[in-house]
């Protein structure tokens, strides 16, 4: 509906731009994975991940990361490079415990353990 009155207000003198076809290089998967960790953003990557740093320590060799990013390129369930890239930043933050669930469930377990000695406590159990 909205686009119908759009194009009543441009008026049939104006022409509307044709979209353009090809795909953008973010939407498209490297041949190989050689090419693939060559590319901009997997270098962008690496050096994210290179970079970050735990109680002033690396939690990541360059090596390591760059061996992830090519198995899994390998993955056929990926059909683009940004797929890949997500995968791999989902894992590296969980193996470095940086998603925040480990602080989060520690919170819990400290809860628990007070709850359950509160008890103990109230119903005299040893």
């Amino acid at each position: 509906m909205f686009l119908g009155q759009f194009r009543q207000m441009t008026g049939p003198g104006e022409k509307e731009e044709p979209e353009i076809t090809r795909k953008a290089p973010e939407t498209q998967k490297s041949s190989s994975s050689d090419e693939f960790v060559k590319t901009p953003e997997a270098k962008r990557f690496v050096d994210k991940w290179y970079t970050k740093t735990k109680d002033g320590k690396q939690v990541y060799t360059k090596r390591g990361v760059v061996a992830l990013l090519k198995a899994l390129f390998q993955n056929p369930g990926f059909d683009k490079n940004s797929q890949v890239l997500d995968a791999a930043d989902d894992i590296l933050s969980l193996l470095g415990g940086m998603d925040g669930l480990q602080g989060f469930l520690a919170g819990w377990k400290a809860k628990s353990e007070g709850i359950i000695k509160g008890l103990k406590a109230v119903f005299g159990g040893s």
